[in-house]
């Protein structure tokens, strides 16, 4: 389906989340880690926590170099980000705790919704934006090389629990595409999120935000601060921006 072109009218809101990080929340097993991302106010509905609890990250914090070794219990559940590759990272457990929490309400006990991951890496934030939707539900991973689509895919593919693999590969896609331009085939989107900073919110993803859906993505250069920000579409195509709190993420990279 594709999308008509919006009209940019927003509406600007200052941030009015404060959180509080420090990587506290580091354990040795995922149980323990969903723990203390709960104790530490990360997390805050079961709906989050359920799927992290499934998810189990460890399984997922491989290197594109040794995507069927598992990092050590050390590492897996450390609430820090870990490198796929040179210029790819798993981003740190509570930040792709946030990322649920925020997106769950466009997301929780509705059907057939429609979720793009820009920047999908390992996989395993596609994986627990599919578990969050009801019935129908299906997330799109796009990254900007196939070794990385492939690196996802196996992800999927190697996880132990039988039940939950075959759940998510009817749920979770992934494709090589420019994060730039989005995935304007499957759209539009009810739930986009980003995990890679631009320095400006790229129209696509905008064009191809469903009425009443919600875009998550960090906005600033890659030296310069970056703050995490919300935008909302509303049924009548506005745009309701809301400025989150700062972070830290690598460079969306735009195809040349």
């Amino acid at each position: 389906m594709k999308c008509s072109i919006i009209k940019r009218t927003f509406i600007y809101y200052s941030t009015i989340r404060t959180v509080v990080f420090g990587w506290t929340s580091s354990s040795m097993t995922n149980e323990g880690l969903v723990n203390n991302l709960i104790r530490d106010g990360v997390v805050s509905s079961e709906s989050v926590a359920n799927v992290l609890r499934r998810l189990d990250r460890r399984e997922f914090a491989k290197t594109l170099a040794s995507p069927l070794t598992q990092r050590s219990v050390q590492e897996a559940y450390r609430d820090s980000p870990l490198p796929i590759t040179d210029g790819s990272t798993i981003s740190a457990p509570h930040m792709l705790a946030r990322a649920l929490e925020l997106l769950l309400p466009v997301l929780i006990d509705k059907k057939n919704v429609r979720v793009l991951d820009v920047g999908s890496g390992s996989g395993y934030l596609t994986a627990g934006l599919a578990l969050l939707g009801g019935e129908g539900t299906i997330a799109y991973g796009i990254e900007h090389s196939e070794s990385l689509v492939k690196f996802a895919e196996t992800n999927i593919n190697n996880l132990q629990d039988k039940q939950l693999k075959q759940e998510l590969e009817s749920r979770v896609h992934f494709f090589k595409s420019d994060g730039w331009e989005g995935l304007p085939d499957k759209a539009p989107f009810d739930a986009i999120h980003c995990g890679a900073a631009a320095a400006t919110v790229p129209d696509a993803l905008l064009n191809q935000l469903a009425r009443g859906g919600r875009l998550i993505i960090p906005v600033g250069h890659r030296d310069d601060a970056q703050q995490l920000v919300q935008i909302d579409k509303l049924q009548d195509d506005t745009l309701q921006l809301t400025r989150l709190f700062g972070v830290r993420y690598v460079e969306l990279v735009q195809k040349k």
